[in-house]
């Protein structure tokens, strides 16, 4: 029998499916060598080492990249300055700040302002996925001082460095963060020792903002190596404000590194990586063919283009912050009813779903895939499983494509699934059986798993071994529970017992695809199996 070939474009989009944000992309200085052949950190200091060989100075700093180029920047201005001396065009700039650093920042932003960009990334396969308007990221964070990314992605808002956040009014929406500096302003660079030093011990706002975007979106690492210490040191930083182990976990599911293999192969593999004082658990994709990485971003349906998305935001935000001419800028009403009543109106937007005039939503459009996640554990709906399954299931599985409980309503209507025009993520969620939620229980938490543990043992753990007993990994174990002790009496044991009092803490202290993905496995129990 002939291997299955590795399909990386299925496997990451569905990884991505079980977040309920877009992904934010981590772009490192192997992205700006692989489309622009930029050297890397050695090599382009290496450009620059006038005096002696850049090796010359590594060795000196043991090593330490940043240690080197602060005494190379010392050489480097010695030079500079006896060249420079009658050009104060140059060194009275707005941006010239007399340090021994900044004649080599200078050199080196005038080298990245000079490449040429745009004729080497027209026509480029890979880019052109990435460029593809069906892609869809939610912003990018890199560490290159290049304009790579701004060249691809003109419509999104740069940000360089702390201080432009500071003054600025960023959404987390449709923004590239150049957080190491870039070449449009010289003095913004991390490049030394000092610098360095500056960018840990200043950047609280900055780390506070990449602390929200980790926890909240899958981050896609390209163009680092998985020991770059500009990402270790970083997630080092941002693993130790994690105040949980709940946190920490939901973290490190949402790392993904794409690297190059060292054959021709495809691979995709969970590995051990120590940040700080924590150990994460992260993706690792290796390939060559970077394009299956794009295509990927390219599964997910957002309706409205994401700097649209960004300039709505921020509408709504102007909107809440001022209280001028409130009575033309605010509508609470029915769109035609508003518009026919006012034709100065200067923006409608509808936040949610249709409601009465007691708050409950209206009719099968205001169902969504919470209200079906509680309505497995309840069977609180008003409406019938066979109207849920074909005029619910269809949309909301395109934005659920994997933890996503079907079989309660496709019991109730078992000719639907049959049907050639059925929606296609519909259709493959209806197809997954208990091997497949089963298989995506982490290997480490099935490894502690106890099979003679009764639901009672489970619920009260404190400890597995030495470490906590977090409330994901509960979850995990009620799951592997469950399909060791697959009866009637187990199932409304979990929902009477534990699913129904504890929902709403669940949703909102658990990550959200694990207890998902105990739900999918209720569903499939009580409805496919037994």
């Amino acid at each position: 029998m002939v291997a299955q070939e590795l399909d990386i474009e299925k496997e990451l989009a569905e990884i991505l499916s079980e977040s309920i944000s877009a992904p934010f992309l981590f772009i490192g200085s192997g992205f700006s060598r692989r489309y622009l052949d930029l050297p890397d950190w050695k090599g382009l200091l290496t450009k620059f080492s006038t005096s002696m060989p850049f090796d010359s100075y590594l060795g000196t700093a043991g090593n330490d990249y940043p240690t080197a180029a602060l005494a190379l920047a010392g050489d480097f201005a010695t030079e500079w300055w006896k060249v420079n001396k009658d050009k104060p065009e140059i060194y009275q700039s707005k941006n010239w700040i007399h340090a021994v650093e900044t004649p080599l920042k200078y050199e080196i932003s005038q080298y990245l302002e000079n490449v040429e960009i745009v004729s080497k990334v027209e026509g480029d396969s890979e880019l052109k996925e990435l460029l593809s308007s069906d892609v869809v990221i939610d912003g990018i964070i890199t560490t290159n001082w290049d304009k790579l990314l701004e060249t691809i992605f003109p419509k999104l808002n740069v940000y360089v460095g702390q201080s432009d956040l500071f003054f600025r009014n960023p959404q987390s929406i449709g923004e590239i963060f150049k957080i190491h500096g870039c070449c449009s302003n010289f003095s913004s660079l991390v490049l030394t020792k000092n610098d360095y030093e500056n960018f840990n011990s200043k950047n609280a706002y900055l780390a506070a903002k990449l602390l929200s975007i980790f926890l909240e979106n899958p981050v896609i690492f390209i163009g680092y190596s998985i020991t770059d210490t500009n990402i270790t040191d970083l997630l080092g930083l941002i693993a130790d404000m994690m105040e949980s182990q709940e946190q920490l976990e939901r973290l490190a599911k949402n790392l993904i590194f794409v690297t190059r293999p060292d054959d021709e192969k495809d691979q995709l593999e969970s590995v051990l990586m120590t940040v700080g004082s924590k150990k994460l658990y992260f993706t690792h994709i290796r390939t060559h063919d970077y394009s299956k990485i794009y295509k990927a971003l390219q599964h997910s349906e957002r309706k409205i283009p994401v700097h649209l998305l960004r300039a709505l935001k921020e509408q709504i935000y102007n909107i809440v912050k001022t209280t001028e001419d409130a009575d033309r800028r605010i509508a609470v009403k029915d769109f035609d009813e508003a518009t026919a009543e006012n034709s100065e109106l200067e923006f409608v937007v509808g936040v949610g779903v249709a409601q009465n005039e007691s708050g409950e939503r209206i009719g099968l459009n205001g169902v969504n895939s919470w209200d079906i996640l509680r309505d497995i554990i309840l069977d609180h709906l008003p409406f019938s499983d066979s109207d849920i399954l074909t005029q619910v299931l269809p949309e909301l599985s395109k934005q659920n494509r994997t933890y996503l409980p079907v079989q309660k309503y496709s019991k109730a209507n078992p000719t639907y699934k049959t049907q050639t025009n059925i929606q296609s993520t519909l259709k493959e969620l209806l197809g997954f059986d208990i091997e497949h939620y089963k298989k995506k229980i982490p290997t480490s938490v099935a490894r502690q798993f106890d099979k003679a543990w009764t639901f009672e043992e489970i619920i009260g753990l404190e400890k597995v071994g030495e470490s906590e007993c977090s409330l994901n990994k509960r979850i995990d174990f009620l799951a592997l529970w469950l399909i060791n002790n697959p009866t009637q009496q187990n199932c409304d044991l979990l929902k009477q017992s534990y699913l129904s009092t504890e929902f709403d803490n669940l949703k909102s202290k658990g990550d959200a695809s694990t207890f998902r993905r105990l739900i999918c496995i209720l569903d499939q129990i009580e409805n496919k199996i037994l």
